[in-house]
């Protein structure tokens, strides 16, 4: 009985693993994201899908463990806010995010600004959904004493 139980349970395992795995696939590819990654959020959707000529905030993953996100819009007379840095890849759930470089540009009241101030913004843990995976932050001392 356990066998049976164990072979049918088996396939779903490998699936969701293969869906996790999809999130540590980069490419130049663009990905819509919730916001721009920034300091203040706790949470991020990202979709699935790879987005062309939509106006949402979008992210780009590297492969050198570097990240862009940034908004868009329909014309270049709108105010962007951006921020970059760099992700690390903590296992295939969780992932650190620092942000280098933040900023807004463009036609903004006022004048463009950037904060070139390091931030680490902590672990999220991915959650993955059909459509988009979520990004979660975690509390940092949980998840250490959690892996030891």
């Amino acid at each position: 009985m356990k066998k049976i139980l164990f072979l049918l349970l088996l396939p779903i395992t490998c699936f969701a693993q293969s869906e996790i795995s999809n999130f540590w696939e980069y490419g130049n590819d663009s990905r819509g994201i919730s916001t721009v990654i920034n300091d203040q959020d706790d949470s991020y959707m990202i979709l699935k899908d790879e987005i062309e000529h939509s106006f949402v905030p979008i992210l780009y993953l590297k492969a050198d463990g570097t990240f862009y996100s940034t908004t868009t819009s329909e014309c270049g007379n709108d105010c962007s806010y951006y921020s970059e840095g760099t992700f690390k890849k903590i296992d295939e759930t969780h992932i650190q995010l620092q942000i280098k470089e933040s900023g807004q540009a463009g036609m903004c009241w006022g004048e463009s600004i950037t904060n070139t101030e390091p931030r680490d913004l902590g672990i999220f843990e991915i959650r993955t959904y059909k459509d988009r995976y979520d990004l979660i932050k975690i509390n940092n001392k949980i998840f250490t004493n959690k892996k030891q």
